[in-house]
């Protein structure tokens, strides 16, 4: 825990101390299908007196030091666990302590919202305590689309601008540099939504990717990395994630990636005088949008892919690609591949349990 948190544990059990679901109108149904009475419907106070909104702020600026990039002050850096994915959030989480950032997780179970305790929250949706990987039949899908919703609470609730990471895209060096693509254009206040980019086959090289992909725009791109400003054009940016929550809705056996982006391809499709219609999508510093009021525009563009690398790429090529930021372990199945993959670009710090709770392994509550 000394590691994530900077204060020596000197306790021998697990934190206790709780926090606040975020509003839902969604009923909370674990992962064995059993439906719990009642709906969180506000913020409450947490036991210290201080709601999750206030504790979000805290947490607000990518770094633990707040006067290291004050221009940074509104942006959130979120991820994402359950109790069955504990150890890949341990490493994600030991590699951005080592960097200096600041973060809140998204706890997808309470087991876990209570281990955690302050730097947690629990997720908005369906609780879901088993890792499940990518082709399993309900739970990733569930999961996913909590992603989604619990990022719409937040900006509801906060007007925070957020990153989300998957707690598999883990952080080589500092993401957030001005002289990186992300931190430079967060930094430019252009653009509402920045994402990585969905690249298929898997087994490819990065040093064999066509630079004329980058910036062209997509059908479809990644959900595991991604900002969103939340403290502008809220009706725009909030409008495109309830669009996707819907769409998760309506489709459960797709997950969020094909729900965000089949529903923004759709709203970006309507007309004038369709419901949810957004006057102009924007792609990077492309010239469509002319003569569209600003306040009408969602501007969004892709993150370099040479820098943000997806596991569509070979850890070999990673590894020998010297602009390398952080490495996403997709395109395969289930945590241990991804933890195999991660190992192989030297992203996985051998962290215990023993360095989040200070319990050792042998007798954490969630082992």
């Amino acid at each position: 825990e000394s590691e994530i948190t900077g204060v020596k544990v000197t306790t021998s059990t697990p934190s206790t101390s709780t926090s606040t679901p975020l509003p839902t109108s969604t009923n909370v149904v674990s992962s064995t299908g059993a439906e719990s009475a009642g709906e969180t419907t506000q913020l409450v106070p947490g036991e210290n007196g201080d709601s999750l909104t206030v504790r979000l702020r805290r947490h607000a600026g990518l770094y633990k030091d707040k006067s290291y990039a004050p221009e940074l002050k509104n942006v959130l850096l979120l991820t994402a666990s359950n109790s069955g994915y504990l150890e890949m959030l341990t490493n994600w989480e030991c590699f951005a302590t080592r960097l200096g950032l600041d973060w809140m997780v998204m706890a997808m179970n309470k087991e876990l919202q209570t281990h955690l305790g302050e730097r947690s929250f629990l997720a908005t949706g369906q609780e879901w305590e088993k890792a499940e990987a990518f082709n399993s039949p309900v739970g990733f899908k569930v999961i996913s689309c909590n992603k989604l919703r619990s990022v719409l609470d937040v900006m509801r609730e906060t007007n925070l601008d957020i990153v989300f990471s998957d707690a598999d895209n883990v952080f080589k060096s500092d993401p957030f540099l001005p002289s990186l693509s992300l931190g430079s254009m967060i930094r430019s206040g252009k653009y509402e939504y920045i994402y990585g980019r969905k690249i298929e086959p898997g087994g490819q090289k990065i040093q064999n990717l066509n630079p004329e992909v980058y910036h062209q725009e997509p059908i479809k791109a990644n959900t595991g990395f991604y900002y969103v400003a939340g403290g502008r054009k809220q009706n725009i940016v909030q409008r495109i994630f309830e669009v996707s929550v819907e769409w998760c809705d309506r489709r459960p056996s797709l997950d969020d990636q094909e729900n965000f982006w089949d529903g923004l391809v759709a709203t970006r499709n309507k007309k004038s005088t369709e419901k949810g219609y957004v006057a102009c999508f924007r792609h990077c510093d492309s010239d469509k949008c002319q003569g569209v009021n600003e306040s009408m525009v969602l501007n969004y563009c892709d993150m370099s892919p040479w820098e943000y690398i997806l596991g569509c790429f070979s850890t070999e090529s990673a590894l020998k690609e010297p602009r390398m930021v952080s490495y996403h372990a997709t395109h395969v199945f289930g945590w241990p591949a991804k933890k195999g993959k991660l190992q192989n670009v030297k992203l996985w710090a051998n962290c215990d349990e023993s360095e989040i709770t200070g319990v050792s392994a042998t007798s954490a509550s969630l082992g």
